[in-house]
């Protein structure tokens, strides 16, 4: 459908431009004073906490990641509606694996997926880049299309 030449196409204003990717890095949370594997060990299922356990190893932070996206995502309440919104952004991109994920789908997990009557998110796309960037916990950083 064409508009008429008087007539602008409406973009949502709280759409961005380009769609930035986010992705948890492990020197910002090393910059933060945060122990990146900590965090991702408190986020691993029973089972694999008490494989941990019995293994008595060191675990690298990229085979957290791995488990945590093969196994401990796929358990129910790996993401729970009532949880934080940074937490929820945090287990979504571990259970992707920690690849670069989109603002748009990000902003889709958190206001859609795990939207529920009793735990309503209710945030702007430009007001969700804006807490993500602002991020002084879990490690969250914009990463350039090319790294993508």
């Amino acid at each position: 459908m064409t508009l008429p030449e008087n007539v602008q196409s409406q973009e949502p204003e709280d759409t961005p431009e380009v769609d930035p990717r986010y992705v948890i890095d492990p020197s910002k949370t090393e910059y933060l004073h945060r122990s990146l594997t900590a965090l991702l060990g408190s986020r691993r299922c029973s089972d694999c906490r008490e494989r941990l356990q019995a293994q008595g190893t060191d675990v690298s932070i990229e085979e957290h990641i791995s488990q945590i996206r093969e196994c401990c995502s796929k358990q129910e309440g790996f993401i729970r509606p009532e949880m934080p919104m940074l937490e929820m952004i945090f287990r979504t991109l571990l259970a992707g694996g920690n690849k670069p994920a989109t603002l748009s789908h990000i902003h889709y997990e958190v206001t859609e997926t795990w939207y529920t009557p009793m735990n309503p998110r209710n945030i702007g796309v430009s007001n969700l880049k804006r807490v993500l960037d602002s991020d002084d916990f879990y490690g969250f950083v914009e990463v350039a299309a090319a790294a993508a």
